[in-house]
């Protein structure tokens, strides 16, 4: 036997560990909860081997099943984590400080409900009290008497059972009311409850995430020829499909009668889309079995993803709209809202639909004593010491980092709103420690406090240089700290009110856009729709120019907003017809000469309505572009210009003007190959609707002539576009 081993027994024998023994039965008085408190796993950590070696066999004899006991007080904190105890019985006078690990397992998210029970040869009121403060659950008093040991374990391990049962039925309690028992997919407050903490998450750290909401098509219909048990076979199906085609992550809530909604978390624009259109065609696909029938239910996606300055409120409304513009087009798709506008997904390529852009965070109006404030200094004493006055003052989210090398990795993870921070540590100092975070876009801001007891100016003004807010002189005067803690957070948290108020106002900006945005469009269309009126047998006339033209446009270079802004444009090219009478404008006959010289006039009369000027025969196009140059809105100003020219011939025979060649603005060259197409391969009060090959024929023949070689080359390379549109805007 060594003398080490000689000199433990010895110090055994002199203080015993435990005093007394309990009975051969020591389960007497027996509780429900007993069964499960013998199989508990109890970890005992203490450096005297003797010590654990003699509460182990104490425990094992008593029925107690699994014991596990760590004498290296350097290794604890590893060991909790690797077995996850059940109840831990701590020592405090070790080489690391009991009262240090106690602390450590109460700031660790995996052990900080495990009870403890601490051990101390000197139960004074002044201790017992710290360690309650600590997070300490109950004492042992060395020597320890067999009895108490074993009572103090047991209550403490049947009052956890107890506990975690209890959390066990809230949980399925909580899962059966917010659960849909119909379809088992969560229900509508469960739906309110994610998205409200999702969006907290993005106000706070910007985690993205998707909403979209499903509406089945034509739900009704199913219920009043099959009956309402077979709607609900419908939505068990329905409800089947979207969830097998989400991921696990997300979260599939339904939030109304046919209505579900899905919860996306870390999806941007593009893999919402693919995953909603994933859905719609899992679905489309499907057939259900309704009272021996094969039916084939479609449903209808409105896609919103996170903006910045967004609320629930903002993001449901939108994906709302998407919903509603889906089933405008004709249901059985899906609509992507991207912030001002309406988007068909199958039209969503990368010319239209930038990748979302990351932004920085915008940080919620900050309570003070709320604040998480970090204590980073190698010394435990010093950063105990700093973390009981702070929380004396009302702090209650403190946590302490004693190892240097960590500090770093630790504070990306914590995100502090309050860094206080020793300028001399071993590994890595203070002012290193700054400078990384420092570079770090998410902990870039976080204020710092630095602690020293030194007073050397250098090394003041390079911790401010890094962006030090504030300094604490070493020993810490506790007036001080918390004055210097309070003005620091206070001063953060009206930059982050600033901030938010910039987000806000900055998101109303953009609100406000969107709306002139919408009006200015609906008044283009408006004034397109008077003109057609006057022409109704041309149906949707206006709106398939305006797309061919955007569809060239897009092909020869033009910029996302100038392809928007020509085929609003575009769509105004025959408001002129206005001025037309209905005999001419309506003739099922060839017009005679002079009919057609008066069809010509509406060129001139499309300029003046736009323009609001008047215009005659003898005005020349310079004319009218100096005119046109006062309109306020680009989008009128070049609508102007296409009325005035969608009638000039490449060859120089058009009119009003008869220019030629590249002298004809570009816009008037697009759209007069997209007027000619639309009205050749449409029906009119003179003429049937050519077939479409003999369209493209004519077009392919007129190039040179009537058309621009290169607009007509533009036109052919996206012939496919076309034809979808030519088949999508169909009379």
């Amino acid at each position: 036997m060594s003398n080490t081993e000689q000199n433990t027994i010895s110090h055994t024998l002199k203080q015993p560990v435990l005093i007394g023994s309990v009975s051969q039965s020591p389960f007497s008085f027996p509780r429900p909860t007993d069964d499960l408190v013998k199989q508990a796993r109890i970890v005992v950590i203490d450096d005297d081997v003797a010590t654990t070696e003699i509460i182990r066999k104490f425990l094992s004899d008593s029925e107690f099943t699994n014991i596990i006991t760590v004498n290296d007080s350097a290794a604890a904190m590893q060991s909790l984590e690797s077995c996850q105890p059940d109840l831990i019985i701590l020592d405090l006078v070790m080489p690391i400080s009991g009262e240090i690990i106690l602390n450590q397992v109460r700031t660790n998210k995996l052990l900080c409900n495990v009870p403890i029970l601490a051990m101390t040869s000197t139960p004074t009121e002044e201790i017992r009290s710290r360690l309650l403060n600590l997070g300490a659950n109950d004492f042992l008093a060395k020597p320890i008497v067999a009895n108490e040991l074993f009572a103090r374990v047991r209550n403490t391990l049947s009052s956890k059972v107890a506990y975690d049962e209890l959390k066990a039925q809230s949980e399925k309690l909580k899962q059966d009311v917010l659960r849909d028992t119909l379809t088992n997919t969560a229900n509508r407050r469960a739906f309110d409850f994610e998205l409200n903490r999702k969006m907290l998450e993005w106000t706070r750290q910007r985690t993205h995430f998707a909403l979209l909401l499903i509406d089945i098509d034509h739900f009704k219909k199913v219920n009043d020829t099959f009956g309402h048990q077979a709607g609900d076979v419908a939505l068990q199906s329905i409800s089947a499909s979207i969830t097998r085609a989400t991921r696990e992550i997300d979260l599939v809530c339904r939030i109304g009668g046919e209505e579900f909604a899905v919860i996306m978390p870390i999806s941007n624009r593009f893999e919402s889309a693919r995953a909603a259109e994933r859905i719609r065609q899992s679905i489309e696909k499907t057939s259900v079995i309704l009272k021996g029938q094969k039916v084939r239910l479609t449903i209808s996606i409105g896609v919103a993803n996170t903006l910045k300055g967004d609320d629930t409120s903002l993001i449901f409304r939108r994906c709302d709209a998407a919903l509603y513009g889906s089933k405008q087009r004709g249901r059985n798709c899906t609509t992507a809202h991207d912030g001002s506008s309406c988007i068909a997904i199958k039209d969503v390529n990368s010319n239209n639909l930038q990748k979302p852009i990351l932004v920085k965070d915008v940080p919620e109006q900050l309570n003070v004593t709320s604040a998480k404030v970090m204590i980073v200094d190698d010394e435990p004493s010093t950063a105990i010491v700093v973390k009981k006055y702070l929380k004396t003052a009302g702090f209650e989210r403190l946590l302490i980092e004693t190892d240097s090398t960590n500090a770093v990795e630790r504070i990306i993870e914590e995100k502090p709103d309050l860094l206080l921070l020793d300028v001399h540590m071993p590994g890595v100092s203070g002012i290193e420690v700054l400078e990384t975070i420092r570079k770090i876009d998410s902990t870039s801001a976080i204020p710092v406090i630095f602690l020293t007891s030194s007073t050397d100016a250098k090394i003041r003004v390079k911790a401010l240089n890094l962006g030090a807010n504030d300094f604490l002189g070493k020993p810490v005067v506790v007036s001080e700290l918390i004055a210097r803690v309070r003005n620091t957070l206070l001063a953060k948290a009206h930059v982050d009110l600033l901030a938010s108020y910039s987000a806000k106002l900055e998101q109303q900006v953009e609100t406000r856009t969107s709306e002139l945005v919408a009006s200015r469009r609906e008044a283009i269309q408006c004034l397109a729709r008077a003109a057609e009126l006057r022409d109704d047998i041309t149906g949707r006339h206006v709106i398939r120019v305006g797309r061919y033209a955007a569809i060239i446009a897009l092909e020869l270079g033009y910029t996302p907003q100038q392809v928007i802004d020509l085929e609003h444009a575009a769509q105004l090219h025959d408001v002129g017809k206005i001025g037309i009478p209905d005999s001419i404008l309506n003739k099922p006959a060839n017009l005679t000469d002079q009919e057609f010289a008066m069809m010509k006039n509406h060129c001139r009369t499309g300029s003046r309505i736009i323009s609001g000027e008047k215009l005659d025969a003898t005005t020349t196009l310079k004319q009218v572009k100096n005119i046109v140059d006062e309109c306020s809105s680009p989008v009128m100003r070049l609508a102007a210009i296409v009325a005035e020219t969608h009638h000039e011939k490449w060859d120089g025979t058009g009119y009003p003007h008869s220019l030629s060649g590249e002298a004809i603005p570009m816009a008037g060259r697009i759209t007069a190959i997209c007027d000619v197409f639309d009205a050749i391969s449409t029906k009119r009060p003179y003429k049937e609707a050519y077939p479409i090959e003999t369209c493209f024929q004519i077009i392919r023949e007129g190039s040179g002539v009537h058309f621009d070689p290169a607009v007509v080359d533009a036109f052919f390379r996206r012939r496919e576009e076309i034809l979808e549109a030519y088949n999508e805007l169909k009379d």
